[in-house]
């Protein structure tokens, strides 16, 4: 237990800073040299969560021949995206965002940005590293595991966000945690697909309706 915290800090340290700095190649003016830095940004925080994983004995439930987890983390996309990013936008008022120029440069990358990086990283981080983790802590109650990792998720949004943006992503956190924990068939890649889903909906909502 004392190893698993102790590994859990230095994990949580090492990512909030990658992501730091990825916040800072916001400003980076050369869009190839943007791209390449987020990247590598979500790589290290991914290293950081695969190695914390070997050294506690935590493993990725990856099964890729379940593929009613598809199915499942797009119908938890979905709902999420007709929530709080189209219906809102179609009533005058944005949650995800202000309007977005399309261009087809940033329509594609964007989807390959968002179910390649995103939904795997932060998923493998939070939804299967952190979530296990806390869940360990709180054998008798592991919901409590699945809250304090939905907080943990949103907190890190802090970092190049807003009090607003914490609260928002600890909310869709938490509907991913509660749907891996509790749905026999929501797993890994699941959660990842629907989170990568999820974050393209999005820019598709600010290009084409806000």
């Amino acid at each position: 237990m004392k190893k698993r915290a102790i590994v859990l800090t230095i994990s949580c340290l090492l990512i909030a800073g990658f992501t730091f700095l990825g916040g800072l190649s916001m400003r980076v003016g050369a869009r190839w040299l943007l791209i390449l830095l987020l990247v590598l940004t979500n790589l290290c925080n991914a290293a950081v969560a695969l190695v914390a994983m070997k050294i506690t004995g935590i493993r990725a439930d990856v099964d890729r021949r379940n593929l009613k987890q598809f199915g499942i983390g797009a119908l938890i996309a979905l709902s999420l995206s007709l929530v709080l990013a189209f219906l809102p936008a179609l009533c005058g008022y944005s949650l995800v965002g202000v309007h977005k120029p399309f261009t087809w440069f940033s329509l594609i990358y964007n989807f390959l940005y968002c179910f390649l990086m995103i939904g795997p990283v932060e998923e493998l981080i939070f939804r299967v590293y952190v979530q296990e983790t806390m869940i360990s802590f709180f054998k008798k109650s592991p919901v409590v595991g699945v809250v304090l990792s939905a907080l943990l998720f949103g907190l890190f949004h802090l970092i190049n966000g807003s009090l607003i943006q914490v609260l928002f992503t600890f909310g869709i956190g938490l509907v991913f945690g509660l749907c891996k924990y509790k749905i026999k068939n929501c797993k890994y890649l699941g959660v990842s697909f629907g989170h990568g889903l999820y974050d393209f909906l999005n820019h598709i909502v600010r290009f084409f309706v806000v």
